[in-house]
């Protein structure tokens, strides 16, 4: 009886250890076709570029910008009066893309400023023994930019280089930008710069912009104040 069973044991450890076996190493006919899922099985590549803006898509982001002189080649303000000035401006972006394809992407912008500072406004002038003296102080204000168009160019890449117009008004505490201009003005801005994709769908801004206020002939002396605003922001697209 115990030869019996030790040899139904070895008998049934040697199915085991063939089932086994047999599981953990596939055959060489089974080999080849069960690669052919995997092969089969791989993802395709996705032909969508990750940075391409697309009709329909809205921007949410900010910006802020820095002037740190005025200048007079598009006339406008006098070398004396342009001196000593400096402006910052802080924004949040609102944008819809209109219209995209491969190559370049249009987009509506909106820019709500809530903070505008412009310092070394004149508020006052004196002449002594034939020479101006200026009374200069810093202005505060804010306004809204709702008629914007941006051109993104090379529409797919990392880098969107791009081009932009907008209009729009700031309202300050003082007359901006001399004693008679009066605290509203019209503004216009054209500029450009690059929108480097940090993801699929964020992206950082640096460009530079043509910064003019002017009151329309609104009230006293209309004389534009002409600015070239360096900015830098952060957007996110959905």
């Amino acid at each position: 009886m115990k030869t019996y069973f030790t040899a139904v044991s070895i008998a049934a450890l040697t199915v085991v250890l063939s089932v086994v076996t047999n599981a953990q190493v596939p055959s060489e006919e089974t080999s080849p076709s069960a690669s052919v899922p995997v092969a089969t099985a791989a993802a395709p590549a996705d032909d969508d570029a990750p940075y391409t803006l697309k009709g329909g898509d809205n921007e949410l982001g900010g910006w802020g910008g820095i002037s740190f002189k005025a200048t007079t080649i598009f006339a406008g303000l006098s070398e004396a009066e342009a001196d000593d000035r400096k402006f910052f401006l802080a924004a949040f972006r609102y944008g819809r893309t209109l219209y995209a394809n491969d190559t370049i992407a249009l987009q509506y912008t909106l820019d709500a400023i809530p903070l505008a500072v412009a310092t070394g406004v004149i508020t006052s002038r004196t002449s002594v023994g034939g020479v101006t003296v200026f009374q200069r102080d810093t202005a505060y204000g804010g306004g809204l930019s709702p008629l914007g168009l941006q051109l993104d160019f090379a529409n797919g890449s990392r880098v969107h280089p791009f081009a932009h117009v907008n209009a729009g008004f700031l309202g300050f505490t003082k007359a901006v930008p001399i004693e008679d201009s009066g605290k509203f003005a019209f503004t216009l801005e054209g500029g450009g710069g690059v929108r480097i994709f940090t993801s699929d769908r964020r992206a950082v801004t640096l460009g530079l912009r043509l910064h003019h206020i002017s009151n329309g002939d609104r009230s006293g002396s209309n004389r534009g104040l002409n600015q070239f605003v360096f900015y830098a922001g952060f957007s996110v697209f959905k």
